[in-house]
């Protein structure tokens, strides 16, 4: 009888080339490599989660939750706004920080979006000044803010972009417009099957050649005719 020889069973667990400058993926150990942005990242793989299911775990995944869906509703606009941010992380991610501690509110299983503190822009330009939204006319959002002292100041040909929640039907309004930071006032349209219904008014800036965001300001909310 011949002998037989089995060959040993092997699992790949991991794929490195030079740790500290190659690439690295998958895990060793306990220790997980990934590349993000093409940065390699270690982290530490915990050998047992005591209880995942604590009270304030599971607030914190709640939170989560709200804001991950709120930003499904706007994320093309987000991926704009929030660019200038994107330094090391996605736009996405740069959203996420930016609300996950501010634009939540409530108490442990009745979490809500707190819309007036809900930032939907990010970045170094210089943000709208006095800010107010009214309605004085059916389908229309007036907008007014303080224009820059200096004629030739370079933040004048700034555009403005607006975005509107509507809290009734659970819908949003966004886009750039032709209005320029000089003008100081902005007639903005929404759908007219929007009569009646509540929204929350938001708006920043964006430089002439489109390259920076400013932060988004909330004008509160107003309800349209």
């Amino acid at each position: 009888m011949k002998n037989s020889i089995k060959k040993p069973f092997m699992i790949l667990m991991a794929i490195v080339q030079n740790p500290i400058t190659g690439r690295s993926r998958k895990k060793f150990a306990n220790a997980v490599f990934s590349e993000i942005f093409g940065k390699n990242i270690i982290r530490a793989k915990p050998l047992k989660v005591r209880n995942p299911k604590t009270t304030k775990q599971e607030n914190q995944r709640t939170k989560f939750k709200l804001i991950v869906k709120t930003s499904r509703s706007v994320l093309a606009l987000i991926c704009y706004s929030f660019k200038n941010m994107a330094k090391g992380k996605s736009a996405f991610n740069a959203f996420m920080e930016a609300n996950i501690k501010t634009a939540i509110t409530g108490s442990t299983g009745n979490w809500s979006i707190n819309y007036n503190n809900l930032m939907v822009a990010n970045g170094p330009a210089i943000p709208p000044q006095s800010l107010t939204a009214s309605v004085d006319m059916a389908a229309k959002i007036k907008r007014t803010w303080q224009i820059p002292i200096d004629p030739t100041d370079v933040t004048n040909t700034d555009l403005l972009y607006y975005a509107v929640y509507n809290s009734v039907v659970n819908e949003w309004y966004y886009g750039p417009s032709t209005t320029a930071r000089s003008v100081g006032i902005d007639e903005q349209p929404v759908p007219t099957s929007w009569s009646g219904n509540k929204v929350f008014v938001y708006s920043f800036f964006v430089t002439a050649d489109g390259s920076q965001c400013s932060q988004s300001v909330c004008s509160g909310s107003v309800t349209l005719m």
